[in-house]
């Protein structure tokens, strides 16, 4: 794929911006897709070098406004030098994410975008502007530019969510059409998978919300597979590309793309491998159960299996989910029952372990990973149905969960 004609060298230096003190220039970390299996867009970044030495300058410090400049005309000149470079390099059909100093940002004005899109032959339909949240002061304003952003067509994305203070609040104010994932949330995810699951809801919440979802950081294969396994719709990250004066790099993103597309299938084989497992040793907690002839014989053969190391206490609903056995925790457990009232006569009739087990009659439920009222610890409850003496129960036993790295598979009950 030939994107080129002119040699790096000379593509990479074609439009900079010379400071007293550095050489501002663009590089550019593409964006892919996983529905597309392409390079839908890239985000232009801005790196710096010292004149004499040649060495990097942080990107802090080319962020900072030098003291002949004012705020709008720096970032004016900056963002002309970003729009001139993606002009010359951009990938079809494709956006390029650039980012807005909301910060520096005064007055109406100041906003340089429409006169740079006005000057240039580049549409606002192409470009995704990004503001992010903590920025974001003076919220009068802040509505006023995203109002003027969207006259002139550009798409707006909510960088940086997921770190620091982030509110869920600003997805409803802003309606932004992306929300970009901040690389902290990917790390923790990779820790646990109750983590997991947490970047799993927000993805879902995002996506409710009417926003398409980006993941930026990745790094490593199976992050960008936790990434599919989520649900995200955009990835970013060094696994794919680096950020480069020239998008040399899409050929070989988009190969990882359909690399990570083919590896799927083989990843939920494994993760449904571990859940077969985990599912059998829970069944035995079952066995022999049916063969009770009463509600106490019931009652007496659960409270054996509470003896069990895994498991913390057990409790029997009625057919309209409210408890008809006594509480039964673990002995050596803090329990908060003083607080919830007596365990007869509790009320479960909402939770999704008795609405499954009711639902799916003889074929044990296990729950996502919470936090029980009863003694405030986490714990999976495991839930089943059962006919005794001509009456439905739903037979539930609440087991310890003990969180286990998303790197490695563990086998465990």
């Amino acid at each position: 794929m030939q994107l080129f004609k002119k040699s790096p060298f000379q593509q990479e230096k074609k439009h900079t911006m010379q400071l007293k003190d550095k050489t501002l220039y663009s590089v550019f970390q593409p964006i892919y897709s996983f529905s597309n299996q392409s390079c839908i867009g890239a985000e232009v970044l801005v790196r710096g070098t010292h004149p004499v030495t040649g060495f990097q300058v942080p990107v802090a410090e080319c962020l900072e406004i030098p003291e002949d400049f004012n705020a709008s005309d720096y970032f004016y000149q900056l963002n002309a030098m970003h729009l001139n470079n993606w002009i010359d390099h951009k990938v079809p059909n494709a956006w390029l994410f650039i980012n807005i100093e909301i910060a520096s940002i005064k007055r109406l004005e100041d906003l340089c975008l429409e006169s740079l899109v006005r000057e240039m032959t580049i549409h606002g339909r192409e470009i995704v502007v990004e503001v992010v949240e903590s920025e974001i002061r003076d919220e009068i304003l802040f509505k006023e530019i995203i109002t003027q952003l969207r006259a002139i067509g550009c798409l707006i994305a909510l960088d940086d969510f997921g770190a620091g203070h982030s509110n869920v609040d600003r997805i409803w104010k802003v309606e932004p059409d992306i929300v970009k994932l901040d690389r902290g949330v990917l790390v923790e995810a990779t820790k646990s998978l109750r983590s997991q699951n947490t970047l799993r809801n927000l993805v879902r919440l995002i996506k409710q919300s009417g926003s398409v979802c980006l993941l930026e950081g990745i790094e490593t294969q199976d992050q960008a597979l936790l990434a599919m396994d989520v649900g995200v719709d955009l990835v970013q990250g060094f696994y794919f590309a680096r950020p480069n004066a020239l998008l040399e790099q899409v050929p070989k993103g988009e190969a990882c793309i359909r690399e990570v597309t083919e590896q799927y299938p083989a990843y939920l084989a494994e993760q449904k491998f571990v859940k077969n497992i985990q599912q059998k040793g829970y069944e035995t907690l079952y066995e022999n159960l049916d063969s009770c002839l009463t509600l106490q014989d019931l009652e007496e053969a659960m409270q054996e299996r509470v003896s069990l190391s895994f498991v913390k206490r057990f409790f029997i609903l009625n057919e309209r989910g409210y408890q008809v056995s006594e509480e039964n925790l673990k002995e050596n457990l803090d329990s908060r029952i003083e607080f919830m009232g007596k365990g007869k006569g509790l009320c479960w009739k909402n939770r999704r372990y008795f609405v499954q087990a009711k639902t799916y009659p003889e074929q044990l439920y296990v729950s996502e990973p919470y936090r029980s009222l009863i003694d405030m610890q986490l714990c999976l409850t495991l839930s089943k149905s059962m006919t005794l003496e001509g009456q439905l129960y739903v037979l539930c036993f609440d087991v310890f969960y003990h969180d286990k790295s998303a790197a490695t598979v563990q086998i465990s009950i």
